[in-house]
This record gives C-alpha cells, structure tokens and sequence, in this order.
C-alpha cells in the first residue's frame, strides 16, 4: 500500500468500484423487521441477503498465496523496526444475486468494472494489479424453491502490503570479547 493512501482491505476497494461503476446505492434501506438490505456488500458479514427482490453483490477473497517475501530493519533509538514485506496472489470472488432478473441482466457490468477507469485509479492508488482474466459461473438454481438468479465471477489480483513491528534486535544486548591476554572489546 502506499504511504499516502488511507488503507483498505481488497474486499473494500472492489465493492467500491462496483457500486461506483455500477451506479448502485450504498443500500437499499431497512426490512420492516429492521434489518439492513445490502446492495454491494463484503461476505460473511452476518448480513441477511435475498430481503430484497433487487439486485444484490457479494465480494470475498478465497485464497491467498504468498509468492514473495522479505524482511527489513531500521535502527531506532532503543530498538528496530522490523519491516515485513509481502507479495501475494489473492483469487477474488464476486457473487450476483437477485429474485428477479437484475442478475442476469447484469452481471457483465461487474467483470467490466474490473476493467474501467475506476479499477485502474484503485490499483494505482493501492498498489495492487487486477488480472486481465476471469471466470464466471451462472449458479441460478442452486438455491432450489428460493428461484434465485446466481453469478459467480472468479479472478485473480496481485497485492503488495508491508507491516512495521518494533523488536529488540540481537545486536542491542551487551557483548564481550576475550583473548587469553584478557578483554578486547565490550558493546556497554
């Protein structure tokens, strides 16, 4: 991530483009019961889905592998910074869902997203690179008697994060050198 940008998780980033690209609402509203009726949301949550017969989103990551890595360290006045650097290759997954036929109708709109104006400023602002290939499986059906539009959309994403942790390094507790003439040198 950059030092500039406020951090957010990848799950964060894609449903923001989504709805963006989209043009969707951050919700829409509450069930008479009062529970929150999510249009682009990140999955389990413990957010009721299928509440609504619009159009509804799901983002989670499924895997992630690690394909490089390395560590850093930068004195300070009593202590280190260990910095940890990871590279990871994350398969993303985008669920569509809705009772109607908004699902069917649209679930293009959400691969395109991936390659709009909008997903390319968020993988300059966050340092990540979205895979120019992906996948999508109409699951419609699955859910039985509930006659819910499906779609799933698969891809890939190369991320770049780093994490700060303060240590005391090895080098900080006293040492002593001795020859059989006696001491030649002391760290205290």
């Amino acid at each position: 991530m950059t030092e500039t940008a406020h951090k957010k998780t990848i799950e964060e980033i894609f449903a923001d483009v989504i709805r963006r690209y989209m043009n969707l609402p951050n919700d829409y509203g509450y069930t008479a019961s009062g529970n929150l009726i999510p249009c682009v949301t990140i999955a389990n949550q413990n957010i009721k889905l299928f509440n609504t017969d619009k159009l509804q989103i799901t983002v989670k990551t499924l895997t992630s592998n690690v394909y490089a890595s390395r560590s850093e360290f930068k004195e300070v006045l009593d202590g280190y910074i260990e910095t940890i650097y990871l590279n990871e290759q994350k398969q993303m997954q985008i669920d569509i869902y809705s009772k109607n036929n908004d699902a069917r109708e649209r679930y293009f709109e959400v691969t395109a997203s991936l390659k709009s104006t909008i997903a390319q400023e968020q993988e300059d602002l966050y340092n990540f690179k979205i895979a120019k290939i992906s996948k999508t499986v109409n699951l419609s059906g699955l859910d039985g008697s509930a006659d819910i539009s499906r779609y799933t959309v698969t891809f890939n994403v190369l991320t770049h994060d780093k994490k700060e942790t303060y240590i005391n390094y090895y080098d900080k507790f006293p040492l002593q050198a001795y020859t059989e003439q006696g001491k030649i040198y002391s760290s205290t």
